[in-house]
């Protein structure tokens, strides 16, 4: 399902799909500026559109939060797999594929609760192994080519990523903070660089662990 379809899977009018399109980005932005506790009333006032029109596509805000997750996932498989096809060097589109998928903040866009009733859907799931994947080969390419220390993986960057504070808003007036994700993205990527003079505990996570993650830190 694309960004442009609705929930239930219906072929949707122009108009339509362009106001799930805007849902969606708006929805993406508060998300990433106010964290889940954003309301759906303020992307209905930052999207210029009706509480109504949000509601008809996404019922509730852990819909409309799954539907950001799935959208994200996709723009970052399409990033590594232009990665994979078109950058001769090894190490500048690897680093290139970190900073994107930190841009588009993917640690502050899925802070669903714990204790979700729902599980995630099909594709949702499909779209993250896909990604993860993708991730796996640029990993190892990069690694062939002696940019990339070889005792890390790819579950390593996914939680690497994942740990790195996103923008929290401010107690006093509400604004977001500094962000100082490509601050930490640049000693991250030093550190991942081959040969690396750190031994790294044993053993690597593994697919079971980032679903663990994904569960239970993210309801996703």
């Amino acid at each position: 399902m694309s960004p442009s379809t609705a929930p239930d899977e219906r072929p949707l009018r122009a108009d339509a799909r362009q106001n799930v399109e805007q849902i969606l980005q708006v929805a993406q932005e508060v998300f990433a500026d106010l964290g889940y506790q954003a309301s759906i009333a303020e992307v209905a006032r930052r999207s210029g559109l009706g509480m109504g029109t949000i509601y008809r596509h996404f019922p509730n805000k852990t819909t409309l939060v799954e539907r950001i997750a799935i959208k994200v996932m996709q723009e970052s498989l399409a990033e590594v797999r232009l990665a994979l096809a078109e950058e001769p060097a090894a190490w500048h589109p690897f680093t290139r594929v970190v900073r994107h998928m930190m841009r588009l903040r993917s640690g502050q866009l899925f802070p669903v609760s714990r204790g979700r009733a729902k599980e995630p859907g099909p594709e949702l799931a499909g779209v993250r192994t896909e990604l993860l994947t993708a991730l796996e080969d640029l990993v190892v390419r990069t690694q062939r080519a002696g940019a990339l220390r070889d005792d890390v993986n790819a579950f390593d960057v996914v939680l690497m990523l994942n740990s790195i504070p996103p923008r929290l808003p401010d107690d006093e007036d509400g604004s977001a903070t500094a962000d100082l994700a490509d601050r930490h993205i640049g000693v991250l990527l030093d550190g991942l660089r081959a040969p690396g003079s750190e031994t790294l505990a044993q053993p690597a996570p593994g697919r079971r662990e980032i679903d663990q993650f994904f569960g239970t830190v993210h309801g996703l």
